[in-house]
């Protein structure tokens, strides 16, 4: 029979079973960590992917953006007439003259004891009724929705602007 094979090694320590099992335990660990760095690997791959898929399929349509100001000069009325009824104890409608930068667009007037409270006091005058007297002069023609009895007609109040529309709100 042959004599027991030396498993001391170089150092003195033995080698054996227990080496050996050591050194499996190693590479089984090794593996472990190789196939753990690989699937988290291949998910981060996945998601980045599934996020470029999510975010190349968004559209946002063409916007604008902006802000701006510019200066909002008045009216001044520079010359009034008055129609009245027949018998001269109502107030039916009233010619202004309106000096401004640019011809009104919508003109409102009301004529009241006080400031005017509620818009059913306010009469528009047509655009039609409005034109050019001079450079920067404008003739309002504006015909009251109701008579206004003599007494009441105190005060007159005017609104112009020259885009868009008056609101009497």
């Amino acid at each position: 029979m042959a004599p027991p094979r030396d498993t001391t090694g170089v150092h003195g320590h033995k080698r054996g079973p227990i080496v050996l099992n050591i050194f499996s335990r190693r590479r089984l660990a090794s593996r472990k960590q190789r196939l753990a760095a690989l699937a988290v690997f291949a998910l981060a791959a996945v998601l980045g992917v599934g996020a470029y898929a999510f975010t190349a399929s968004n559209t946002i349509p063409e916007q604008s953006a902006g802000g701006g100001s510019a200066t909002v000069s008045g009216y001044t009325e520079v010359g009034k007439s008055y129609t009245f009824t027949a018998n001269g104890e109502e107030t039916t409608g009233v010619e202004l003259i309106l000096k401004g930068e640019q011809e009104p667009s919508d003109v409102k007037v009301a004529l009241t004891k006080a400031a005017p409270t509620l818009a059913s006091e306010w009469s528009d005058c047509p655009k039609a009724d409005i034109s050019e007297l001079a450079a920067k002069e404008y003739l309002a023609k504006c015909t009251f929705t109701a008579a206004i009895p003599d007494g009441e007609g105190l005060k007159l109040s005017v609104t112009a602007v020259s885009e868009g529309e008056v609101i009497i709100g």
